[in-house]
């Protein structure tokens, strides 16, 4: 009997394991890297501890001067995942130093729109940004 009861145990945590992990997989669809709309600068999307963060990978002189880009900088931190789209995160300017609130939606499987909004989300900025494609493995997620 105790037997019996530690294989049903063992089953349904597996159960529980492998649901889960489906569940990540639409989320998980934000991972990789992202160009931002003028194309020079990128940032790689990776997840941690069920997290989504955003580092970035590519600067370009644009990128540097107007918003004080800096190659492997954590640009967005705490984003997640709703069942719609990436929200809760907060986004450093780099720039201003000025903590913005953020949300990605997916429009394609390459291209996320990006919401970025202080305070009041109907004063906001939105911009697309369009998967990379690269070889460069990203960080382990957890």
């Amino acid at each position: 009997m105790l037997v019996m009861d530690r294989i049903k145990l063992l089953f349904l945590v597996t159960a529980l394991l492998l649901a889960g992990a489906r569940a990540d997989q639409p989320a998980d669809q934000l991972l990789g890297r992202w160009q931002f709309p003028a194309g020079g600068s990128s940032v790689d999307i990776y997840r941690q501890a069920g997290l989504y963060f955003a580092r970035v990978a590519q600067v370009d002189q644009a990128g540097k001067q107007n918003f004080g880009l800096v190659k492997d900088s954590l640009l967005i931190r705490n984003l997640h995942y709703d069942g719609q789209l990436w929200a809760g995160g907060r986004l450093m300017h780099p720039k201003t130093g000025i903590a913005l609130r953020v949300e990605v939606e997916m429009l394609q499987p390459d291209a996320i729109n990006v919401t970025v909004y202080k305070g009041f989300k109907f004063l906001n900025r939105q911009f697309i940004m369009t998967r990379q494609q690269t070889n460069k493995s990203l960080p382990a997620a957890n």
